[in-house]
Formats: C-alpha cells, sequence, structure tokens
C-alpha cells in the first residue's frame, strides 16, 4: 500500500513538472501569451495556459489584434511569428487583425475556429499549413502573393465559397477537402499538381480551369463534386489523370475544354476521354458564340460564361453590363 501511494507521489509530481516545463517561458502580456527570445529580441504569439497549467485556447476572446511590438522587463520584442495551435479551437473568435511583421503562421494556429469569419493575411508569409482548418464560418480569403506552398490549409471550411490563390503556388495537395459551399477557385498560373484530395467533396463547385502547366491530377483529386459541370484545361499535353481523379460526378455530361489542336489526344487520353471534350477556342470565329447543351453555359471567344434568364455572368460571379 505505501509503495502504491509514493508511486502515486512520484507521478503527480512527474505530471506537475511537466506542465511546468510547458509553460515555461510563456509570457503573458494583455490578452495574449508569447515565447520571449531574449537574444533576438523577437516574440511569438502562442496558446494560453488553461487552470491546469497546459495547452489552452482563448476562449474569452471575439476579436483579436496581434501589436507589431510588446515591451516585457523594459525590453521591446518584435512580435515575428504566430505559434502552432495558438489559437486552435477557440470557439468565440471571430476576426483577427494580423500584422505585416508576422513572418510565419504555425500549422493549425487556427484550425477549429468554428466562428472566425474575417483574416487578413499579410504579405511575407511564405508557407501555410493546416492553418485554417475546420473554419466553418470562413467564407473568403486573399492568400498574399508571398506565399508558394499550401497545404490542407482550409479542410473542412464548409461555408468557403471563393479563393484567389497567388502565383507562385506550385502544388496544392488537400487545400479545399470537404468545402461544401466553394463554387469558384482561381488557380495560378504557376501550379503544377494537384494532389489527392485537393477538391474533395466540394459539392458545389461548379466549373475550374486547370492552368497550362499542370502535368498531374492525382487520385481523387476531384472526388465527390458533382456539380463540376465545365473542366478548362489549357495544357497542349493531357496532364497525368485516372479514372479515380474525378470520382462521383457525371464525366459524360461535364464540358472538357481543351486546346483545338489537342482534342484527339485528349479524347484518347486516360480519364480525359470519359468527358465531353470540346475546343477551347471558339470555332466560328472572333464574335462567335456556342452553346454548350444542358449547362446554361455559352463559349464565346475561348471563354465560359454563365447564362441566367437575361443576365450573363463571369466564371467568378460577376455579371456582364
Amino acid at each position: 500500500m505505501l509503495k502504491k501511494i509514493r508511486l502515486i507521489t512520484i507521478l503527480y509530481c512527474l505530471l506537475a513538472f511537466c506542465q511546468a516545463l510547458f509553460a515555461f517561458g510563456k509570457t503573458r502580456i494583455g490578452d495574449l501569451y508569447y515565447m520571449l527570445d531574449e537574444y533576438a529580441r523577437t516574440a511569438e504569439v502562442t496558446a494560453s495556459i488553461d487552470q491546469h497549467g497546459m495547452s489552452g485556447n482563448y476562449p474569452e476572446l471575439d476579436s483579436i489584434a496581434i501589436p507589431d511590438t510588446i515591451s516585457y522587463g523594459g525590453v521591446k520584442y518584435a512580435v515575428k511569428s504566430i505559434g502552432e495551435h495558438a489559437f486552435s479551437n477557440s470557439a468565440d473568435l471571430v476576426t483577427v487583425d494580423i500584422p505585416d511583421h508576422i513572418l510565419s503562421i504555425g500549422s493549425d494556429a487556427f484550425n477549429g475556429c468554428r466562428n472566425l469569419t474575417s483574416v487578413t493575411l499579410p504579405e511575407g508569409i511564405d508557407r501555410l499549413f493546416r492553418v485554417f482548418a475546420y473554419c466553418t464560418s470562413l467564407h473568403r480569403i486573399t492568400i498574399p502573393n508571398s506565399v508558394t506552398a499550401v497545404n490542407t490549409v482550409f479542410a473542412g471550411c464548409t461555408s468557403l465559397d471563393s479563393v484567389i490563390l497567388p502565383p507562385n503556388i506550385t502544388l496544392l495537395a488537400a487545400t479545399f477537402a470537404n468545402c461544401h459551399s466553394l463554387q469558384y477557385v482561381t488557380l495560378p498560373d504557376s501550379l503544377q499538381i494537384i494532389r489527392r484530395l485537393t477538391f474533395l467533396d466540394c459539392q458545389n463547385l461548379r466549373s475550374i480551369t486547370i492552368p497550362e502547366k499542370v502535368t498531374e491530377v492525382n487520385t481523387q483529386a476531384f472526388k465527390d463534386c458533382p456539380a463540376l459541370d465545365t473542366i478548362r484545361v489549357l495544357a497542349a499535353e493531357p496532364p497525368t489523370a485516372t479514372s479515380e481523379s474525378f470520382t462521383g460526378m457525371d464525366k459524360s455530361s461535364c464540358i472538357l475544354l481543351v486546346p483545338a489542336s489537342s482534342i484527339d489526344l485528349y479524347r484518347e487520353a486516360e480519364c480525359w476521354k470519359d468527358f465531353n471534350v470540346q475546343p477551347l477556342d471558339s470555332p466560328t470565329g472572333i464574335g462567335a458564340s456556342t452553346v454548350l447543351p444542358k449547362s446554361g453555359k455559352i463559349l464565346h471567344n475561348g471563354q465560359i460564361y454563365i447564362v441566367r434568364g437575361d443576365n450573363t455572368y463571369t466564371l467568378q460571379g460577376q455579371e456582364l453590363k
């Protein structure tokens, strides 16, 4: 019995030590906690500390403005980063103002912030990994041009309806998985590979333009996108794809627009041959329009437009006057 009590005491002390070690170095200044680098005079925003001394969220905050600098012990620190899980599952968080001095945001920094609706990201950040996953109230966001890598960034953002990606992205991976409201996304010309699950279960994705440099569309990249009815592929050589790249949709009724000189290649290529392949260029000259059957769309000078009654819209939803 005595040995058991001693063992329990040791375990309790060990747990307390680990909690203290975890919290060591964290400093609360104002509403936020920081890790301070005394040599570089920089600070990283980090997760809060709960009543047990462990990592917590910020349940009391609905709006956060991250400062450019903070002062502690008479020393000024430049706030340069947001750490991993810093605000994850902060359920009441609605808006975040991130200053231009922030150079990095750690993985899962805002994961599960289900009421987050507004975020401004500064130039200077170069990569994003799972930063906004499952932010179910996030509608729109513009990613700065400095970002070159994104991975699972918006997975589970069920309210996100449109995104413009920066011009230097070369690869996407599970980026928009389960974004049920996503209708339009602008892919950059630099894109080369669309990895597995990138657009998984994007139930309202209507159209997509696959840039010229894309060479691979991996298995299940567009799995369960039943509303997808127009795909523009700009590459002269059909990108590598499989029959599983577009599962969960009726490929035969989806219009696939490709360079006119490459129609035969696409009509014979694996996966692409299952679509309704049509020429990207207007076949009857400048100024002419071609009605795409059963789609509510027209092809005009190599561009697709949506027709709704007497109104005409671009694929990005802008009405043409």
